[in-house]
């Protein structure tokens, strides 16, 4: 009790958050938004979205896409907290399997 210690205050690491990994974390937040939104609208159009929502389906894709190379270009930075590149990459990772999937069902 007398010799308490306060693990908080000590810090001897120099890891930051990597400014890839935050970028590709907003993106994958910014994908999703986006995927949601062009859904809700092709529902309340009962499907006929059209070809402007294929387009930005296929920018969608894109985005994931090099949200996911920021996020592995992230991992290997070092002397990082991984927890914005794993978020990142996980999201990411994902709507690009299900953006494929759509594209490849519309096809």
């Amino acid at each position: 009790m007398l010799f308490k210690r306060n693990k908080g205050k000590i810090h001897f690491s120099g890891r930051k958050h990597s400014v890839l990994g935050i970028i590709a974390t907003i993106i994958a937040v910014l994908v999703i938004a986006g995927f949601l939104a062009i859904s809700f609208i092709s529902g309340v159009n009962h499907g006929n979205g059209g070809f402007i929502l294929g387009i930005v389906g296929l920018i969608l894709f894109i985005a994931a896409v090099a949200g996911f190379i920021l996020a592995y270009r992230s991992f290997r930075k070092k002397d990082i907290f991984y927890i914005f590149p794993i978020v990142g990459i996980a999201l990411n990772g994902l709507m690009i399997i299900v953006l494929f999937i759509i594209y490849m069902v519309g096809i």
